[in-house]
């Protein structure tokens, strides 16, 4: 029984027991300790959305509407919800609040392990993370815009019309979040083909240029790195 047993022992090559295969097998899946960061993400959100309000506090037409029945005058903001111009500036609506949608959907990003490693390209991956950011970015858009802690409660935007129009509208709700999107794909682009295969493999390190050049031409994702505390300049991808 002894030589059986010694002779089945030396079946096995040095290094490939059995035990090891099963250790091989049951080794956690990269994709099972990819996860979302939930708490970092809400942290980001609401200092995004005390920056966002802190200004408009400041607003002369923000702070004299604070008064006044805060449910009814609310309800009545979302119920003014209708057509497309709000009365604010091509500007506004074109290129400001995109650009806040951007930062949003970089927050999302940001707390998402798979996502932010994702580098533009074709892949189903790369795609499928940035739709994400899109529905973060939507949900959080409409909460700034209906939510409880909203323009149409610190300021009752909705409530009074603006050059004619109601300033509640659907540009905001679309715009925001689509071209907020769009300019992180943007952004995306600008950092593999500008930044890392043209300025930075001709620099010897990330070099006080690169850095600078980080920050500026990829502006919402070096503001989001703020929000989370890393420097502007900072790239989960290198």
């Amino acid at each position: 029984m002894g030589e059986v047993n010694l002779a089945e022992k030396r079946k096995w090559p040095e290094g490939e027991a059995g035990l090891d295969k099963v250790d091989t097998k049951s080794a956690p899946d990269d994709d099972n300790d990819e996860k979302f960061h939930w708490k970092p993400a809400l942290a980001q959100s609401s200092l995004f959305l005390g920056i966002k309000h802190g200004v408009r506090l400041f607003q002369k037409k923000t702070y004299r509407e604070l008064d006044g029945p805060f449910f009814r005058d609310w309800g009545n903001s979302i119920k003014n919800l209708r057509g497309w111009n709000d009365g604010d500036s091509p500007f506004t609506n074109n290129f400001a609040h995109p650009l806040q949608g951007s930062v949003t959907g970089w927050i999302f990003i940001n707390n998402s392990d798979r996502a932010k490693r994702q580098e533009f390209g074709k892949s189903r991956e790369y795609w499928k993370s940035r739709f994400k950011a899109l529905a973060w970015s939507t949900v959080w858009s409409t909460q700034f815009e209906f939510g409880p802690i909203s323009e149409a409660t610190i300021g009752n935007v909705g409530l009074r019309q603006k050059n004619g129009h109601s300033t509640a509208a659907w540009t905001d709700l679309v715009l925001t979040p689509v071209v907020g999107t769009a300019i992180v794909v943007e952004e995306d682009i600008v950092d593999k083909y500008i930044l890392k295969n043209w300025i930075e493999r001709k620099s010897n390190g990330v070099t006080t240029r690169v850095k600078v050049l980080r920050s500026l031409l990829t502006p919402t994702a070096s503001f989001s790195n703020l929000l989370r505390g890393r420097y502007p300049w900072k790239r989960e991808t290198r």
